[in-house]
């Protein structure tokens, strides 16, 4: 899901470079990656402000994207967790306990 929702975001996105009027308030990693005041050409635009202008525009699909990457997360780490856990808990010695 995560990669779907990446993907719609990041072709939403590529609109950006039909509005050149947005790149101003848009395009704010090309201006700070490249260092740059103003953005002449729609090939100077990182692929990065495709998901700013997706956000700003498509924010359905912005938080679709968030919310499965951090199930994404939740899931890796509960499953690291549970195996590290199964681990555990077989290298466990039975203790036998002298009354």
């Amino acid at each position: 899901m995560f990669v779907v929702s990446t993907l719609i975001n990041w072709y939403q996105g590529s609109q950006l470079v039909d509005y050149p009027e947005e790149w101003k308030y848009t395009a704010k990693f090309t201006k700070w990656l490249y260092n740059r005041e103003k953005i002449y050409n729609s090939h100077d635009i990182s692929q990065l402000d495709f998901f700013v202008y997706t956000a700003k525009f498509y924010p359905v699909y912005s938080a679709i994207m968030v919310i499965s990457f951090l199930h994404f997360i939740l899931v890796t780490i509960y499953s690291i967790w549970r195996i590290r856990k199964a681990r555990y808990d077989v290298s466990l010695p039975l203790s036998d306990k002298k009354k």
